[in-house]
C-alpha cells in the first residue's frame, strides 16, 4: 500500500513538473508508462527472480493490451484536463477501479466479498456526491468557462 501511495505521488509530480515545463501530454504518458515497467522489472528480479526465469508466452499477451490501454486512459485524461476541473478528473479517474473490480466478479466468477461490496457503495456514493456538486453549482449559476475542445485542437 505504500508503494501504491509514494507512486501515485511521484505520478503528480512528473505530471506537475511535465506540465511546468510544457511537455506534450503523450511524452508524460509515456515517461510514466515506461518508468512503471521498468521499475516493475526490477522489483520482479529482486523479489521473485525465479518469476523472470519461468518465462510465460501468455503474460505478455494480455500485459501488453493492458499497458498500452492504460497509457492511452492516462493520456486522454491529461489531455481532458485542459476543459474540466482537475478535482473532478481525479475522483473520476480513481472511481475506474470499479469497472475492473466489476469485471473480476462478472467475468472470472471472484466471490463478491464485504470489502468488494463495501467499495462499490462507496464509488456509487461518490458519484451522487459528484452529481449533488455539479447540480449545486448549476443552481448558484457557477458554471465554468470551458473552452471549446474541438476550436484547440492541435
Amino acid at each position: 500500500m505504500l508503494v501504491g501511495l509514494v507512486s501515485f505521488a511521484a505520478m503528480g509530480v512528473i505530471h506537475k513538473v511535465g506540465d511546468r515545463y510544457t511537455c506534450s501530454a503523450l511524452n508524460i504518458s509515456l515517461f510514466t508508462m515506461a518508468t512503471s515497467c521498468v521499475l516493475s522489472l526490477i522489483y520482479a528480479a529482486i523479489s521473485q527472480p525465479a518469476s523472470l526465469s519461468s518465462w510465460n508466452p501468455r503474460v505478455p499477451l494480455i500485459a501488453v493490451p493492458f499497458g498500452a490501454c492504460a497509457a492511452a486512459a492516462l493520456w486522454l485524461f491529461q489531455r481532458g484536463l485542459r476543459y474540466g476541473r482537475i478535482a473532478t478528473s481525479w475522483l473520476l479517474i480513481n472511481l475506474s477501479a470499479a469497472i475492473p473490480t466489476g469485471l473480476s466478479v462478472v467475468v472470472y466468477h471472484e466471490p463478491l466479498n464485504l470489502r468488494k461490496v463495501c467499495v462499490m457503495l462507496l464509488i456509487v456514493f461518490s458519484l451522487l456526491l459528484l452529481w449533488w456538486d455539479r447540480k449545486q453549482d448549476q443552481g448558484k449559476g457557477e458554471t465554468a468557462a470551458v473552452p471549446d475542445p474541438v476550436a484547440e485542437v492541435d
